[in-house]
């Protein structure tokens, strides 16, 4: 199969699209053809040689967190999925290939009216939000948000995936349809002391 590769750390200079083995489906895994990638800022730290923190699974590293594709093989003990199936994926490194075997647990299934691009920026996106609100940011249900620039994924799955969870107020949203400034929205939000 072809993937994109480095042997060491670096600038992008260091990337390869070479052929490689096809990835193994292990227990607890799926084999997932690959249909569309998602380019993660991750995925750079990962390749720079300032952060690459940890050691290369392989003298090939194949790069990348995120894709989706169609479940070609199912790993023993994977009750949930089957051949077939269109999912999105994710994990610390292989993705920017043609196959990826990845753990059950890290694919969802993909709704039929998603295609396969949208759907591999997905749960990158969503988890960094949902970590940045809950995990970071101790939020709980009820509590109010104030999303200065609800921009790119992150911001995308901010302002969809957990508006349902908490009482979230998107800045330019209420600075456009009000008219009101800044000052003044923050104000009627939290009360006299901004």
């Amino acid at each position: 199969m072809k993937a994109a590769v480095f042997y060491r750390p670096g600038p992008p200079a260091v990337l390869r699209y070479e052929e490689i083995a096809r990835p193994i489906c292990r227990s607890g895994e799926v084999l997932v053809r690959i249909a569309a990638i998602s380019i993660e800022g991750g995925d750079i730290f990962n390749r720079n040689d300032i952060a690459f923190a940890r050691p290369m699974e392989s003298p090939a590293h194949v790069v990348g967190y995120a894709a989706a594709g169609e479940i070609v093989e199912v790993g023993t003990g994977v009750q949930h999925l089957r051949a077939g199936q269109r999912v999105t994926t994710v994990g610390l490194n292989g993705s920017h290939a043609e196959y990826r075997a990845v753990p059950a647990h890290c694919t969802w299934i993909i709704p039929d009216q998603l295609d396969f691009a949208t759907a591999s920026a997905i749960p990158t996106a969503f988890a960094t939000a949902h970590e940045s609100l809950f995990e970071y940011g101790s939020l709980r249900a009820g509590e109010t948000v104030l999303v200065t620039g609800a921009a790119g994924g992150v911001g995308l799955a901010v302002s969809v995936g957990q508006a349902r969870r908490l009482r979230l107020c998107l800045l330019r949203a209420f600075l456009g349809a009000t008219g009101k400034s800044l000052r003044e929205v923050v104000r009627g939000l939290v009360g006299s002391a901004a």
